[in-house]
Parts: C-alpha cells; sequence; structure tokens
C-alpha cells in the first residue's frame, strides 16, 4: 500500500501504527516517497509524542538533508519535547565532523544519557579528522568500551603510521578491557605495518596471531601481506604466502589476484599473470577495471598497444567501465607509435563518457602532441587544462620541455626552467637531463656542461642519462678525449657505462681516426684548407 503523502496523514498513520518499528518504517517510506514532504510539517501534527517525535528524527536523518534533520532536532527542543539520544545516533553518524563535534557538545550540555555507541560514533569523527590521541583520551573516559571502541581507535593510529602506539591499545584492550583483539583488530595492524613498508613486522604479528589461535586468518590479513612483499619487489615470498593462504582454506579474493597479477607483469612473467587471469574467471570472479588496467597497462608497457586496445574494448563488452588510470595508459602507449589522433580520440571519449580528465591524463596528452613534434598543441592543452583549475606540474614541464628540444629549441625550453621556478614548481633531475640532452645532440657542449654544473650546484647529482647526453655531444662534436675521460669520471662516480656510452665512443672515436686518416691523404694545402 502506498504511504500517505500530506503531513497530517502520515502524522496520523503514525500515532495507529502498532509498534515503533512499524512507525519508524512509515516514516522512513513517507518521506523517501515524497521528497516535498517536510518532517517539519509532520511535527505539528503528533502532539508533542516524545516517542513519535523522536521516530520522526531519526527517519529524517536517513532521508533528509542534514540542514532539514537539525532544525528539526532544533523545532522539537523548542516544543521541550524528551529527546531520546538514541534518536540522534543516525544523524551524528552521518553529519561531517564539525557539525557533529557541535551536536555532540550540544547533547553533552542537555545532560542527554551517552551510551557507547553515542561515544563510539565520536571516536569515529575524532579519528577521521586525524585526531587519534583525543580519540585516545576519550576512549579511557568510558565506562564500557566494547571491541568497535577500541579497534576504531586503533584504526586510527594505524592510519597516521603509529603502529606501535595501535600495538599498546591492543594490548590494553586485553588486559584494562577485558576484550580479545578479533579478526579487524589484527587485520587493520598488519595493514598498518604493510602500508609503512614493515612487511616483516606484519608477518610477526600475523604469525602471533596463528600461534595463539584465537583468530582465524582472513583474505584481508594475507592481502595485505601479499601487497607488502609485492610492493618490495619480494614477489616469491608473496607468491608463498597466496599458497599458505590456500592450505588455510582461505579463499582467494579478486584483490589477491590483482596484486599478484600485476607483480608478475612487472617482474616480465606475463605467461603467469594470465594463467592467473584465467584462473580467476574459473573460479567465478569477474575481472574488474583494476584487473582489465593492469593487463592494458602490462601490454602498454611491452609495446602490444593493439592487444591493449583489444582488451579495451571486452572491457566495455563486459559492462566494466573504464577509468583514467585506463586512457592514460592507452594514450601513453598510443604516443609512443605517433598515433596522435587516435590518442585525441580517446581522450574525448573519456570526457563524452563522464569521466572528469585529472593532472596525468593531461600529461599522457601533452605528450602525445611533443612526441609527434606538435608542441604548440602541447601548450594549447597546458592552457585549456589550466582553464579547468588544474595546475600544471613537473611532469607538464618536463614534458614541453623536451618536445622542445626534440626539435632543436632548446633556448626557448631552458626558459621554462625559469617560468617553473616562478610559479613554485622545482626544476628535477629529468629538467636538467633533458636539458643537457637537448644542447647535446645541437652539437652545443658547451652549454650543456653549463646545464650540467647548474644541475649540481642544486644538489643534484649526474646520472646515467647525464654522462650519456654529455659523452654523445662531446663525440658529435669531435672531442673523443674529452668524452673518455668523462667516461672515466663516471666510473669513478661509480655508474656503469652501458651500450649507448660505449656506442658513443666507438662512434666517435672512429669519426675522429676517419678524419685523421683523410687529413693524412690530403695535400698540405687542401688539408690547412679543411
Amino acid at each position: 500500500m502506498a504511504p500517505p503523502t500530506s503531513a497530517a496523514a502520515v502524522a496520523a498513520a503514525a500515532r495507529v501504527a502498532p509498534t515503533p518499528a512499524a512507525a519508524l518504517a512509515l516514516f522512513k517510506s513517507a518521506l523517501s516517497a515524497d521528497p516535498a514532504l517536510s518532517p517539519l510539517a509532520v511535527l505539528p501534527h503528533l502532539d508533542a509524542a516524545p516517542s513519535l517525535s523522536n521516530l520522526l528524527l531519526t527517519a529524517s536523518a536517513a532521508a533528509r538533508p542534514h540542514a532539514t534533520s537539525l532544525r528539526l532536532y532544533s523545532r522539537i527542543k523548542s516544543l521541550s519535547i524528551r529527546i531520546s539520544t538514541a534518536s540522534l545516533h543516525p544523524l551524528l553518524s552521518s553529519l561531517p565532523s564539525a557539525p557533529a563535534f557541535a551536536l555532540f557538545a550540544d547533547i553533552f550540555r542537555l545532560r542527554l544519557p551517552l551510551c557507547t555507541i553515542t561515544f563510539n560514533i565520536m571516536l569515529r569523527h575524532l579519528v577521521s579528522t586525524g585526531k587519534p590521541v583525543r580519540a585516545l583520551e576519550l576512549l579511557r573516559q568510558m565506562p564500557r568500551p566494547n571491541a568497535v571502541t577500541y579497534n576504531t581507535v586503533i584504526a586510527g593510529f594505524c592510519a597516521r603510521g603509529r603502529i606501535h602506539t595501535a600495538l599498546e591499545i591492543m594490548r590494553e584492550m586485553r588486559e584494562r578491557g577485558g576484550i580479545a583483539p578479533n579478526e579487524y583488530t589484527y587485520g587493520t595492524v598488519i595493514s598498518g605495518w604493510c602500508k609503512i613498508g614493515r612487511v616483516d613486522e606484519a608477518a610477526k604479528v600475523f604469525d602471533e596471531m596463528l600461534t595463539e589461535g584465537e583468530v582465524k586468518p582472513s583474505a584481508v590479513m594475507y592481502n595485505a601481506l601479499i601487497g607488502g612483499y609485492c610492493d618490495q619487489g619480494n614477489l616469491e615470498v608473496a607468491l608463498l604466502y597466496r599458497d599458505k593462504m590456500m592450505e588455510k582454506g582461505v579463499a582467494m579474493t579478486i584483490v589477491t589476484y590483482n596484486l599478484l597479477v600485476h607483480a608478475l607483469f612487472m617482474d616480465g612473467r606475463g605467461t603467469e599473470a594470465y594463467a592467473l587471469v584465467e584462473e580467476m574467471s574459473e573460479k567465478g570472479l569477474v575481472p574488474d577495471a583494476f584487473t582489465y588496467n593492469i593487463l592494458i597497462n602490462g601490454h602498454c608497457k611491452e609495446g602490444n598497444v593493439k592487444k591493449a586496445l583489444e582488451l579495451f574494448e571486452a572491457m566495455a563488452r563486459k559492462g566494466v567501465r573504464a577509468t583514467v588510470v585506463t586512457y592514460t595508459s592507452l594514450i601513453y602507449a598510443l604516443s609512443k607509435k605517433g598515433r596522435v589522433q587516435e590518442a585525441d580520440r580517446l581522450f574525448d571519449e573519456a570526457v563524452r563518457t563522464g569521466l572528469r580528465p585529472d593532472l596525468v591524463l593531461y600529461n599522457a596528452l601533452i605528450n602525445s602532441h611533443c612526441c609527434s613534434g606538435g608542441i604548440d598543441r602541447g601548450f594549447e592543452i597546458m592552457g585549456e587544462m589550466e582553464k579547468k583549475r588544474i595546475a600544471p606540474d613537473d611532469v607538464t614541464y618536463n614534458t614541453l620541455m623536451r618536445g622542445l628540444c626534440l626539435l632543436g629549441r632548446v633556448d626557448e625550453a631552458r626558459k621554462l626552467i625559469d617560468e617553473m621556478t616562478k610559479r613554485g614548481i622545482q626544476p628535477d633531475l629529468v629538467s636538467y637531463n633533458t636539458l643537457i640532452s637537448g644542447y647535446s645532440m645541437k652539437g652545443d657542449v658547451k652549454d650543456a656542461l653549463r646545464i650540467r654544473d647548474e644541475m649540481m650546484d642544486k644538489g643534484f647529482n649526474p646520472t646515467l642519462m647525464t654522462y650519456n647526453a654529455l659523452i654523445q655531444g662531446l663525440c658529435k662534436t669531435g672531442q673523443g678525449d674529452e668524452a673518455e675521460n668523462l667516461m672515466k669520471e663516471m666510473v669513478g662516480n661509480g655508474i656503469t657505462p652501458d651500450d649507448s656510452t660505449y656506442i658513443s665512443l666507438i662512434e666517435g672515436l672512429t669519426t675522429e681516426e676517419e678524419r685523421a686518416i683523410e687529413d693524412e691523404r690530403l695535400p698540405p694545402a687542401d688539408a690547412a684548407r679543411a
């Protein structure tokens, strides 16, 4: 039966409801069915009945904006109707933290009875606003904290990277509160250690939990450990935890598969990664956007744009919505192939589907045009980006600098360093190496060396790329001896030459030998003219 629509009819139906639960359901149904129905209009028809007024307040918190519910609360107070703290819990929980603190202060001022649920809601607000110390102080003032209380505060400290404090609270939970840590407690602490890169510490907590035998391991715990070891590049240990997970009868989740598929791709083990994707499908787990992004990015890094685009189309066919990450990977890959028009088309498609391009996606599009010589369009895109209040970063400027250098417009690229600095964006090693490469490609080794000195004055040490660019420039201008000396300096600084270094030296020295032979063959007058 459809709920009543007028304020008076809703109030009348609530007054004859057989139970409070039925009255609450009626209020919720009526407010959901008619957005124009105001709970403030219903209130006067309830004849100041405290129980119904409180139920209306609870329903309003679920169906109306916070401002409306707060006005209703104020109106109930003004009518001197007794307010139940429980009726305020939904509103207190859903409010943003600042008005929630104000409401809590009012509850405290009115001397309304506070229970564990009230405190737990406020603890959640405190930790969400980065105040775990204040949350701990409040916990210690509570008469009856429960597992949710302790877990909320433990999560707050873990979110701030303070895992040692979280462990102390975990001990306090057992000793003072008489409450055994549960699956959520251990999962939070294990994940907390992994997030700050202390995976071995996480493994110790996990092993202690297994030894005590109070809590069974969960997929969340295994995923945290697997992800932590993958992040450290320790794939074999991650796979070992996958095996232990299966031995314990804990089902692998889509998160488990995604972590391992990504790590295998990054380790160049694409065949094993694909085998896991097949296994995931066999177990009835549907690949999500993250899975597809991993696969697409893997193919893009391998230069297999055709396969990446096929997966992109398959993703659409299966109803999995592409993300900004999907489009960014594809646009970068198309850029390397010089397929600028396709990159533009994909960017436009992303916008049409309702995605809001972020800085990374704009940088990918700028890179696409800069790689193909369309530097002017690259600057236009940066202007469009800024109109949308997306500020360029060092990657944006470095990309434009590289585009200018590829066209031989190195002096213009040099000016971008000054523009970056004025905007508060600090040039990095990539910025200086880009300029050094640009001047070296032009044969202007003097300016390349000047930029190298400027870079070092800023606290950046030359890298393999720096030395290779300078060696290439010296060889190009017939300064083979200087290039050899630079390679000796490079080795002395602990940098191992690579194929590019030796190829530049061989080509440079070969050119010098050919020039010397040619000079010997020429008559003295001709040699002088040469």
